[in-house]
Order: structure tokens, then sequence, then C-alpha cells
């Protein structure tokens, strides 16, 4: 969908899909993209839709979200109950009342309490019930699967949205309505359908309400925020490190800029915006307001400034309000500042940077930083591997596969990777973010040139951004063959040495291996197909891969397949009192569904560890 378009209300949605007559939903059920092939206008504060000889409006004036039942309507004699509207709505974005707004309007000149991330809140009966009616919304999503789940299974994920904002539980509201929208467009065939994303939403949704049902009260941060806490930080001095695009599936785009502050942790700026992905330039070359003081985040990942009165998220986030004070002094031009020696972590050893990434994410804290698996490093251009770049660290023998951090064309990631794929041979400092479920691997996102064959233009200050800056070949005093040609000398042996460190690099693709012979796969089947796409226990295919676990001695694994066949053999546990259907209140499927989630994260994480680990020697 187009993120320029309007957003709608969780709740109004709900209320629209629960008026309309069953043969309306049935209707739109058959074509959830029926809207798309209407003409959609713009005008005079609002939205005109053409649908055939019916006209839809949404009456927005200054708003970008349509919030009451008063602000759609249509010609259809049938209206507000009519299929037009009903299929309007339903291919509006959800807004989402916890989508972080960047704004400098929504930055808090005053700081938060501090202490008030550690506070605990007492889990009361409506939070209970709030998260009850969640996991029964999401056990009718598992008897359907999302390929089947109309308008009243996406009614409910939004009622139950609705009810955990209404009792303060942010993070749960936000996994419903991702859920909801996912299931949007996975029905309407939309591109940007990722079913990946809709399990994980899934089982974070599970996870959570299941944690509040058990719990007698919980921290405050596990709940979320419906503003980021800020609280007031001592720093005076910050360098700008690294800058990178945001592009989110909610219709947000930006920039985020990576600095380091004088105390040695890692803060950022971010801009984003409702809008599509010609923000991400608008933000990085156009104006950010920091305080009294307006620059772009081009100058600002090159700058350093001095700061008062600034306020800080736990996740490191900085506060733009009036009361904060910048001074923007940019380095010399032409001249690209030795990063690394600021951080201590990034003078070390690439071994000992990878440890301390796998031993913050191992932390119990409930809040980490975006920089936990950002890295520094040096070393070589090797040559081209698939979409990516093999690179030779400093006083290591093995080699890493920089790769793409955002497949997107409205970004420079896999042009200007394949433009550093035809300079073999050349030295370089590169900043990257560690891919942790893929040994050997890691997101590149910033370099700078340590030899004199790279002249990059003098408003760059002699680093590039990957995802923002686009790499021309006048660029480099010497470059070669194209990614395909280079591809292609890698398939004929030769004594040449980057040919050699080719052959001998180790092919990691551990992130996609079978871990779990059909486990996976049926959880995943569960969520798009529904419980019918689930094997019996008594089935072909699942006595095959019990036994296939079995020999591979994860007993735990063949366990958790059998409860999952039992669990989705059981009929969907209603019963009927009255005119009221009573779902079962142990909520089988979705426990056993985040169980098994839980169990293969964990595995998979040990895994990729060791597979890190040899790697590393």
């Amino acid at each position: 969908m187009n993120p320029e378009l309007p957003s709608i209300a969780a709740e109004l949605l709900a209320e629209i899909i629960e008026a309309a007559p069953g043969r309306v939903r049935k209707r739109l059920d058959r074509d959830p993209a029926a809207a798309s092939n209407w003409q959609w206008e713009q005008a005079n504060g609002g939205w005109t839709i053409s649908a055939g000889d019916e006209t839809v409006q949404l009456h927005l004036g200054d708003r970008q979200t349509v919030l009451t039942s008063e602000m759609v309507s249509c010609s259809c004699l049938l209206s507000p109950k009519c299929f037009h509207l009903l299929a309007v709505v339903t291919s509006l974005t959800i807004a989402d009342e916890a989508e972080p707004k960047s704004d400098l309007k929504t930055e808090p000149d005053a700081p938060s309490q501090p202490g008030s991330d550690g506070d605990d809140v007492e889990i009361t009966d409506g939070i209970r019930g709030a998260a009850q009616q969640s996991l029964q919304a999401i056990d009718s999503l598992l008897v359907s699967g999302a390929r089947a789940s109309g308008l009243i299974v996406q009614s409910a994920l939004l009622r139950a949205a609705h009810q955990s904002r209404a009792e303060g539980l942010v993070n749960l509201s936000a996994s419903l309505i991702r859920m909801a929208e996912g299931i949007q467009r996975l029905r309407a065939g939309d591109e940007h359908a990722d079913c990946d994303q809709l399990c994980r939403d899934t089982t974070t949704a599970i996870e959570a309400a299941h944690g509040l049902i058990r719990a007698d009260s919980v921290p405050k941060s596990q709940l979320g925020y419906a503003r980021r806490p800020f609280s007031p930080n001592a720093l005076k001095r910050l360098t700008g490190v690294v800058a990178e695009p945001i592009l989110t599936l909610s219709g947000y785009a930006g920039v985020v800029t990576h600095l380091i502050g004088d105390d040695g942790y890692i803060y950022q700026v971010v801009e984003t915006r409702p809008g599509d992905a010609n923000l991400i330039n608008q933000a990085y070359r156009g104006g950010i307001d920091l305080g009294e003081t307006t620059a772009s985040a081009h100058v600002i990942s090159r700058s350093r400034i001095d700061v008062q009165n600034l306020t800080s998220s736990p996740d490191g986030r900085l506060g733009k309000g009036g009361k904060t004070r910048w001074a923007i002094q940019p380095v010399q031009e032409g001249h690209a500042a030795d990063l690394s020696t600021l951080h201590c972590h990034w003078t070390k050893d690439i071994r000992e940077q990878i440890s301390r990434v796998f031993d913050a994410t191992a932390s119990p804290e409930q809040t980490l930083p975006r920089d936990r698996n950002l890295v520094c490093v040096q070393g070589t251009i090797v040559a081209a591997k698939g979409a990516g770049v093999l690179f030779q660290p400093v006083d290591c023998n093995a080699t890493l596969t920089l790769g793409i951090a955002m497949d997107n064309g409205a970004v420079m990631y896999r042009q200007n990777l394949q433009m550093l794929a035809r300079c073999p041979g050349l030295s370089i400092e590169i900043f990257a973010r560690l891919r942790l479920n893929q040994a050997g691997w890691m997101d590149a996102l910033s370099f700078r040139a340590l030899s004199e064959e790279v002249t990059f233009p003098d408003h760059w200050l002699g680093r590039c951004h990957l995802g923002l800056d686009a790499l021309q070949r006048h660029h480099f005093q010497n470059t070669q063959r194209y990614v395909e040609d280079v591809e292609q000398q890698r398939k004929q042996p030769s004594p040449d040495e980057h040919n050699a460190l080719i052959r001998n690099a180790v092919d990691t693709r551990s992130s996609k291996s079978d871990l779990f012979p059909g486990l996976e796969k049926r959880c995943a089947a569960m969520v798009i197909g529904g419980r019918s796409s689930v094997g019996s226990i008594s089935s072909r295919t699942h006595r095959h891969d019990h036994a296939r676990l079995v020999a591979r001695g994860q007993r735990t694994a063949a366990g958790l397949l059998n409860h999952l066949a039992m669990a989705c053999a059981e009929s969907p546990a209603v019963t009927r009192r009255g005119n009221i259907n009573h779902a079962s209140e142990k909520h089988r499927r979705p426990l056993i569904l985040a169980l098994i989630d839980r169990y293969c994260r964990e595995f998979r994480s040990h895994y990729e560890r060791d597979q890190w680990q040899r790697w590393l020697g």
C-alpha cells in the first residue's frame, strides 16, 4: 500500500468491519485488494476514491489518520455498511498510537523521571483480560491460517490490540497491529508481504500475552512506552560515525545517525516521518532540527558537536528539543578522521569485537542499544561473493563477507558493494553490523579508504556511507571487471592469491540450515495455512521427520513436534453458552507455537555462536 495514504485507527476499523453485513464481508474476503484498482485522488484536505458508479470520501482536514466514522463516507445507499467503504478502510494503514515520531514537537523538552524505566507495574484484572483476549484472537488466526483469515479474524486482532493499548500494553498492541497488517498484505498479494515477519510478530505477541497472565508484576519497559522515556545526560561532545537509512513497512522513512559521546557510548539521532522512500534523501541532505540549530544527517555524521542540556532514552536515542544546544564543527575537508580510537572496543582485534558482541547479546538487560553488534575493522577487498563482497581483515586468516544491509532500490547498498567488488586489493576501514545468525557475514554500513587510490568528493570528508552516498567509477584509480565477471573468474582454478582466498573462504550459510527437520516449517505452516496444514501425528511425513530428529539426538525437538501435531489435531476449543462463544483458557496452540519458537531461537543462537567461534579459529 502506498505509504502516503492516510491511516485509520484500529478501533474504528474493527467497528466498521463488525458493523458490515456478512455478505459484504464475504465479498471482500474473496477480493481483498479490490480498492487498489479504484482511482484515488487527494484534494481539499481529504481523499476521493472513485469506485465505479460510487464515490468514497475521506474527510481528513489537517489530519493524517481517520479517527471517527464521520471522517469517512460513501455515496452508496447502503453506506456506512457498504462494500465500497469497507474495501477502502481495510486498505488503509493501521495507525499505531505507539509508533515513534521523531518530529521536533514530539521530542520531550522535560526529561522523564529518573528510574521510571525500572519501576514494576502490578498486573491488574484488566491487563490479564486484555492478554486473554489477545491469545484468543491469535488462536483464531492459528485455526484458520493467515491466508484464510478474513475480516472477522482481523477484527478480533484489532479489538485485542485496542484493548491492550487501553490497558497500557504498548508492545503487545503493536505486535497485534503488525499481525493484522501482515495478514492484509498477504491476502492482497502485496509485494511487501513477509511471512517470516508475520510468524515472528505472532510468537512475540504470544510470549508477551502469556507473560502478563502468569506474572504478578512486570517492569514498565516490558509493557512498552507510548512515548520513549528521556532523562538528562551530561554529554559535552559527540562525534558522528555512521548514517544509515530507515524504511519501514508501517510507512515511515528517514535516517538514523550514530554518534559516539565523550563517555564512550554510542547514541542515535533519528529523523523519520510518515512517507515513502523519498524522505530518506530529504532527511540525509535536508535539515534536521537540533534545538535551535538545523543541520543535515550528511553533516552530522561527519562532524564533531559540542552539546549541552541533552536528554537520552535508555536505548541511546537523543532528544532534539528546543532546550538542547548543538554547536557543530565539521572536520577538515578531504580528511577522514580515525574514529576507531574513539571507542575502546573498536581498537581491539576483530575476534575480541565479535566475542564482545555475543557477550552483550547474551546480557539479561531488557533494553539493548542499537550499536551492540556494530564493529570497526580494517582489511582488504578480495572479490565478489554473490551479492556481497569478500573482505580480508588485518591479522586474521579467515575472510568475512560484506552483505547488503537493506536491499531496496531506494538506497545505495547494492550499487556501492558492486563498485567495491571491482576494487580487489583496496585497503579500507569499514563500519559494519554483524549478522548474529549467519557466521562470517556482516552488513557494511560505512567505510574510509586507507590508501591514495580513492578520491571522494570533498564534502564527503573522506568517508562514504554505503546506504546513502553513491560511489562512482571515477572515485577509484584502479577498478576491474564487473561483479558478474569476477563471479565467473571464481569458477576457474588459478594460483592467483585472491582466487585462492575465494576458494578457501568458509562457506557459512548456517542461518539457512535445517537444524530442526520439519519442526520450524510446521510452525510456519500453522501461522500461514492454519491447523489443518499441519499433518497428524500418524501421518507418514510426521513419522519421517520425528525419526530424523530422534536419529540426530534431538529428542526435545521430536517431543515438541508431537505436541504441535496433537495441538493442531484438536478442534477449536469453543463451547456455546447462550449466544456467547467462550474460548478455552488453555490456549494450547499459541503456547506450543511460542514454546517451539523459543526453543529453536535459543538452540540456533548457541549454534551460530559456535559457528562464529569456528570461524575465529
